[in-house]
C-alpha cells in the first residue's frame, strides 16, 4: 500500500468551494484510516467542518462525524449479540414474542425471528417516509410519542414477502429492532450503546444526540445536508429524519464518530475473530463467527448478521477485499467501515458527502478507488 495514493486518492475529492461539491470533488471533509496486520499504517484528516467562509475550521482527527447507517453494525448488531450471549433471545425467537401486534392477520409473520431483521429477510419494506407524517425536530414528549407510533406502525406495515424469502435492505427493520432491543435490556439506545460499546472501549469521540436525554448539537461537528424540510444547514445534529422525528435515537442511524473511534471497535471485533481474548470482550467469539458466517446471510441478499458483506459487480469494498472474508458496512452521509479478515486489514472511510446536498454521487468512485489503493485487486492472466 502506498500512502502517498492513499492521500492523492483523498485529497483530489476535497473541495475548497462549494460548487465544486458533486462537480469535482465529493466533500468537504473526510477522515480517513488503514489499518493492517496490528499496525497503523495511514490515518488523515482532510478539509474544512463547512465552506461557510475562509475561516471555516479544519477538520480535525476527534472532528463529530455522523456515520448514518454504520450505526447499525456499531450498535444495533452488536447489542443483538449481547441479547444473545447473555440468553435474553435467540437468533430464533419469534418477533411475536418481542413486538406487541406484530404484523395481525398475515399468517407468514409467525415465522419472523430476530435474525431475519438482522439481514434484512424479514419481509418488511425498505422505507417509509414517517418524517412527511410526523414533526421535524421534536421535543421530548413530541419524540416519544412519534416513536411510539411509528414502532406500531412498523408492525402493521405489510410484508413483501414471507419471512426469510426476500431481501430488502430494510431501515424499518432495524428501527424496529432498535425498540426491541431497549425493551430487552430496559434501557434507551443511546445509554446502552455508551454503557455496553462505547466506554468499554474508550470510544470517547462516539454517540447519538439525544433530544430525550437532552443532549445539545454537537460543537464543531463536520456540516451535513441543507435541509429544505428543517429550514437550515445540518451541523451537530442527526441528518437522518427517520431518526430526527425520533429524537435522534435509532437502531439504523443517529450515532457521531470518529475514524479513530471506528478502529477501536474493529480491532476489537477483529481480536476477537481471530481467537484473541480481549479483556472484557464486548461479544463471544461463538456468537461473532454466527454472525459474520454465511449461516447467517438472509435469503438472496449481501447482509450476513448485521454485516454486509461484497457484492455486485463493482462492491464499494474494492476488488482486494474478498467477497468470502470481508464484512462491513456503509452510511447515506458518505461514511464506511470494511474488515478484510484474512489480511486483518481495516479501512475507515467518513465524509460528509451530503454537504450541501445528497444530490453527488462521486462517493461510489471514491470508496472503489481508495479500498483498492489499500488492497489492490488480484491480477487476471489471458492465455
Amino acid at each position: 500500500m502506498d500512502k502517498t495514493t492513499l492521500h492523492d486518492i483523498l485529497a483530489a475529492e476535497i473541495a475548497s468551494e462549494l460548487d465544486q461539491i458533486g462537480a469535482r470533488a465529493c466533500c468537504s471533509a473526510a477522515q480517513a484510516i488503514v489499518w493492517q496486520r496490528g499496525t497503523l499504517v495511514f490515518d488523515e484528516a482532510l478539509g474544512h467542518i463547512d465552506l461557510s467562509s475562509p475561516s471555516a475550521a479544519l477538520i480535525t482527527a476527534s472532528t463529530p462525524m455522523d456515520i448514518a447507517s454504520v450505526t447499525k453494525a456499531l450498535v444495533t448488531a452488536t447489542l443483538a449479540m449481547q441479547a444473545v450471549d447473555e440468553g435474553l433471545v435467540d437468533w430464533d425467537t419469534p418477533l411475536s414474542r418481542l413486538v406487541e401486534r406484530w404484523q395481525p392477520g398475515d399468517a407468514r409473520a409467525a415465522s419472523a425471528t430476530l435474525l431475519h431483521l438482522l439481514n434484512h429477510s424479514s419481509g418488511l419494506p425498505a422505507w417509509v417516509k414517517f418524517y412527511e407524517r410526523f414533526p421535524l425536530d421534536p421535543d421530548a414528549e413530541g419524540a416519544r410519542a412519534t416513536h411510539a407510533a411509528v414502532i406500531a406502525e412498523i408492525a402493521a406495515t405489510p410484508l413483501v414477502a414471507a419471512p426469510g424469502q426476500h431481501y430488502a435492505y430494510s431501515d424499518l427493520g432495524y428501527i424496529l429492532l432498535g425498540h426491541i432491543l431497549e425493551q430487552v435490556f430496559s434501557a434507551p439506545l443511546d445509554r446502552l450503546a455508551r454503557a455496553r460499546i462505547f466506554s468499554p472501549l474508550g470510544m470517547a469521540q462516539s454517540g447519538f444526540v439525544s433530544t430525550l436525554a437532552g443532549d445539545r448539537a454537537l460543537l464543531g461537528a463536520a456540516a451535513t445536508e441543507r435541509c429544505a424540510l428543517r429550514g437550515r444547514l445540518i451541523v451537530g445534529t442527526v441528518h437522518d429524519e427517520n431518526t430526527n422525528i425520533q429524537g435522534g435515537v435509532a437502531g439504523h442511524a443517529g450515532v457521531f464518530s470518529t475514524a479513530q473511534d471506528l478502529l477501536r471497535f474493529a480491532t476489537h471485533l477483529l481480536a476477537i475473530d481471530h481467537g484473541e481474548r480481549p479483556e472484557r470482550a464486548l461479544v463471544s467469539a461463538e456468537t461473532l463467527a454466527f454472525c459474520w458466517s454465511e449461516a447467517a446471510r438472509g435469503a438472496d441478499g449481501s447482509h450476513l448478521g448485521g454485516w454486509d458483506t461484497p457484492s455486485g459487480a463493482s462492491s464499494s469494498a474494492g476488488r482486494g477485499f474478498s467477497a468470502g472474508r470481508s464484512v462491513g458496512h456503509l452510511g447515506f452521509t458518505g461514511s464506511s467501515l470494511w474488515i478484510e479478515r484474512d489480511s486483518a486489514t481495516i479501512a475507515v472511510l467518513l465524509t460528509n458527502r451530503v454537504y450541501p446536498t445528497r444530490q453527488n454521487e462521486r462517493i461510489k468512485a471514491l470508496r472503489i478507488a481508495f479500498h483498492e489503493a489499500i488492497l489492490a485487486p488480484a491480477p487476471s492472466f489471458c492465455i
